[in-house]
């Protein structure tokens, strides 16, 4: 049996942790999105500057994001936008985004 479609074992152990809340995130919108994993290779950075920072800062290794088009953004960013929701229940509740600032 090949050990494609399996996840690499651990290094470590895998330590159950409880959560206190849902940490799920939606695409509100998912039309032209697109989700993203940085791997080690050439460095690639957030479309938005984090508030009090005058940088674009840096998508580490392992570090899941969101892209429209060319524009890449954190998890962060995308959710400070509106991009992304932690609402279940955003299809019934209405999200109402900010304007898109990719444009």
């Amino acid at each position: 049996m090949s050990d494609a479609g399996k996840p690499p074992e651990l290094q470590t152990p895998m330590v159950l942790k409880d959560l206190a809340e849902d940490l799920r995130l939606y695409l509100p919108y998912p039309q032209n999105w697109e989700v993203h994993i940085q791997d080690n290779g050439p460095r690639e950075y957030c479309h938005h500057k984090t508030p009090g920072q005058d940088y674009f800062h840096l998508l580490l290794p392992g570090e899941i994001y969101v892209q429209f088009g060319t524009a890449k953004l954190c998890l962060n960013c995308a959710y400070r936008f509106g991009h992304l929701t932690d609402d279940r229940l955003h299809w019934q509740n209405g999200v109402r985004r900010q304007r898109d600032p990719l444009v």
